[in-house]
């Protein structure tokens, strides 16, 4: 640590050395009852290693804390792009899942409306076929087709036998 050394002797060497409250480092030489650099009233911590981490890390190289900061970033994007794989497949499969309902709703619609124009080709049919039963049902007189002719397909008259009864 080319930075280290006592801000009041600026010595590199030293039996030990502390930190200031107010920010300074000294020497044990240097050491008085108020800071001997900025003359404030301060408390001392003694460097060494059973400091804190969060007094340690003041005291450690940036590249190599970087490099562990990268590290521990790193492990925290690799999870977190993880975890957003694990949703997108998810949101993939939901994805292909709702598009085949939607065909199968689909097609059931396009079957529905065929079913609902076939029933109105039909309902037409029967409605014919009614009017046609009630025309049937309507006693010779009041048909409109002479009761003594068939009539048939080709345009021409067949004339039937009419039984005639005695009053």
């Amino acid at each position: 640590m080319d930075w280290f050394h006592c801000s009041k002797c600026f010595t590199k060497r030293g039996s030990s050395f502390a930190v200031t409250s107010c920010g300074h480092i000294c020497c044990e030489a240097c050491i008085i009852s108020e800071c001997s650099v900025c003359g404030a009233s301060c408390c001392y911590l003694t460097i060494s290693d059973e400091m804190k981490p969060q007094e340690k890390v003041f005291f450690k190289e940036p590249l190599k804390l970087m490099q562990s900061r990268l590290e521990h970033i790193s492990q925290i994007a690799v999870f977190q792009q993880k975890q957003m794989e694990r949703i997108i497949i998810h949101l993939r499969h939901m994805t292909v899942e709702l598009e085949r309902r939607l065909k199968e709703l689909t097609d059931k619609g396009y079957q529905l409306s065929e079913l609902r124009r076939e029933n109105d080709v039909l309902k037409k049919h029967i409605l014919e076929l009614k009017k046609e039963n009630a025309e049937l049902k309507k006693p010779l007189s009041q048909r409109r087709v002479s009761p003594g002719h068939l009539h048939i397909d080709s345009g021409q008259r067949m004339t039937l036998p009419v039984a005639i009864t005695s009053p």
